[in-house]
């Protein structure tokens, strides 16, 4: 009797050993929101691919759209704010409610067109440089491969516009990007694989 508790409890002291399979979750989020650019918010949408469990790793791409310009008669001016971002995310991975907090890196890119009643667009400008963001939220998973992300993150591009900037325009499809910040609050659909 004592030989099989033994080698009962060897067999469980041995099965407590064994690493845990690591898991690695794929999380595909398109989403929509509103961005808080110079006092005023603008609708945004996107979609970013996350990997990873307690530490991953995202792709973020959103477009902010900033409006017209309606003062200037019979001209619409129309501007855009893009990013994508990688990102380090932190998350929970357990659990229904998975809180995680996340920031990185990429491409800022601001574009405008003017366009004029019969004539269409008459001139287009973009001005790209690199810019950050750090933000978290909150995955909210009903079930184990669908669930609900609200997210608030923080943008600013690194780069700011100078005099010697200016000198150097090669082109208007080569500007120098301004200096951009602004929050965005996003809520999407989380697809879990």
């Amino acid at each position: 009797m004592r030989i099989a508790s033994f080698i009962s409890l060897f067999t469980f002291l041995v099965a407590l050993g064994q690493p845990s399979t690591a898991r690695a979750d794929v999380l595909i989020t398109p989403f929509a929101g509103v961005s808080f650019i110079d006092d005023d918010s603008k609708r945004n949408f996107g979609a970013s691919i996350g990997f990873g469990g307690l530490i991953g790793f995202e792709v973020d791409a959103s477009q902010t759209r900033i409006g017209s310009y309606e003062e200037v008669p019979l001209v619409d001016l129309t501007a855009d704010i893009t990013t994508i971002m990688a990102n380090l995310v932190v998350r929970v991975p357990a659990g229904p409610v998975q809180p995680y907090a996340s920031g990185g890196a990429g491409l800022m890119r601001l574009s405008g067109d003017v366009r004029v009643p019969f004539l269409g667009t008459v001139a287009s400008a973009s001005a790209r440089d690199w810019g950050m963001n750090v933000g978290g939220g909150v995955h909210l998973f009903p079930s184990d491969n669908f669930g609900i992300r609200g997210d608030v993150r923080y943008f600013r591009s690194l780069a700011d516009l100078s005099i010697s900037d200016l000198a150097d325009i090669g082109g208007i499809d080569d500007l120098p990007l301004p200096k951009l910040d602004f929050w965005r609050a996003t809520v999407g659909i989380t697809f879990k694989f």
